[in-house]
């Protein structure tokens, strides 16, 4: 590995929970993480000079974004960006995080006790003088992405989604500089053999007892408003198991994992059938690659060159994505967990996420880029349920949760 930087130790890890899905680890909190993170909100919000104070925790070659302003090398990093570049994911390796994986060298390394693979940060072939640091999410780290992003000042990218930056946005405002995945690949699915005639999360709804989600979600308040489904037929004692083994019940999940898992279970295949929460209204931005929002200033030399290259890097793994899949599932074998991928499920994922639309351009020819119209109007749908389940939430527009400022808007799938 390059040693192009310091390489922080200093991620919160917990043991693994006892199931194998990813939605738990948007749903766990740790209380000494909340008690921590209330005292830095608190502390900023009694110091006129918070930015300021953020900008602290950051390396000297970060402060130094405006030295050597104009760089004789496209690609080089190394005047703009602090090294490591850290990304907080929100699980395991897996192919929704293709494009983070696609930038790392061949010198990469896994530490499994910390759950990170660390390289050089390599862009189609060229070093950029930085290194990468890719940390899981899941059972490494005890509280949601968003407050690694504040208790720990490495971390310069975490997964946000839309959804979750308007709950914390009081507290721990994040920026969404671009989005990995234009639509949410979460879905409630269903045994299509036992109910072949459900197409439609509706549908289902009216022919099992139960629709088994963890806890109290947001989005199925949402289709419970939208009578979509009826409140008594909410389940939130979801544990993340292959629950359609045994029960003849629907849960949610994500198109790219859970029905492969199904059809390849060693009891005998299960087909599945599912909608796309998306397709119900529910449309927030599921993969956001989100920063600090207090760091913005500090942080926008380095955006302006690497979130291109983040757009390149995800098209580029889209269109070959062998070589890092590899990484991906040399990265789980490392971790050694309950947690597993394989050559064909992540061949699977990548292919369900370019036949669904999950990894687009949108509205606009812009790989990447936010609508803003559609931010709005989840806005609209989220904040009334939101502050319903007691979160404090301001009054928020498109622009406070997202930016296109960084992206190159020539940059589009084929």
């Amino acid at each position: 590995m390059s040693t192009h930087g310091t390489n922080p130790d200093d991620a919160v890890r917990h043991d693994a929970p006892p199931f194998a899905t990813k939605q738990h680890e948007a749903t766990r909190w740790s209380a000494g993480a909340v008690v921590a993170t209330l005292l830095l909100v608190t502390a900023c919000s009694n110091n006129d000079d918070a930015a300021s104070t953020a900008s602290d925790a950051m390396t000297p070659a970060e402060t130094a974004t405006t030295v050597g302003a104009e760089q004789p090398d496209p690609n080089d990093l190394s005047q703009v960006c602090f090294s490591p570049i850290v990304v907080q994911t929100d699980w395991f390796p897996q192919a929704e995080h293709g494009g983070i994986y696609e930038l790392l060298g061949d010198d990469y390394q896994v530490d499994a006790e910390r759950g990170a693979t660390t390289g050089s940060l390599v862009f189609r072939g060229v070093d950029t003088g930085v290194d990468l640091e890719i940390r899981a999410g899941g059972p490494f780290i005890e509280s949601p992405v968003v407050t690694e992003m504040f208790l720990d000042g490495s971390i310069m990218f975490g997964y946000v989604g839309t959804d979750v930056a308007l709950s914390r946005q009081a507290e721990t405002p994040t920026l969404a500089v671009f989005n990995a995945l234009s639509v949410n690949p979460q879905v409630i699915m269903w045994n299509a053999e036992k109910h072949p005639a459900a197409t439609t999360i509706a549908d289902i709804a009216r022919e099992v007892p139960a629709i088994s989600v963890f806890g109290d979600r947001p989005f199925m308040r949402f289709l419970v408003g939208e009578g979509v489904v009826p409140a008594e037929k909410v389940d939130g004692n979801y544990k993340g198991n292959l629950l359609l083994a045994t029960d003849d019940v629907a849960h949610q999940g994500f198109a790219t994992s859970e029905p492969y898992r199904y059809l390849n279970l060693d009891s005998g295949p299960i087909t599945v059938a599912y909608q796309l929460l998306h397709d119900t209204g529910w449309t927030s931005y599921p993969q956001n690659l989100a920063i600090n929002k207090l760091r913005l200033d500090a942080l926008r030399g380095c955006l302006t060159k690497l979130v291109p290259m983040m757009q390149h890097a995800q098209l580029d793994y889209i269109a070959d994505s062998a070589r890092t899949n590899a990484i991906i599932i040399a990265a789980v074998k490392a971790f050694d967990t309950y947690w597993t991928q394989d050559e064909s499920l992540t061949s699977y994922a990548v292919s369900t996420m370019l036949s669904l639309g999950i990894v687009a351009n949108g509205e606009t020819p812009t790989f990447g880029d936010f609508e803003s119209p559609r931010i709005d109007d989840f806005i609209a749908k989220a904040i009334p349920i939101l502050r319903a389940q007691g979160v404090e939430v301001p009054d928020l527009t498109a622009a406070d949760v997202a930016t296109n400022e960084f992206l190159d808007p020539t940059i589009s799938l084929p």
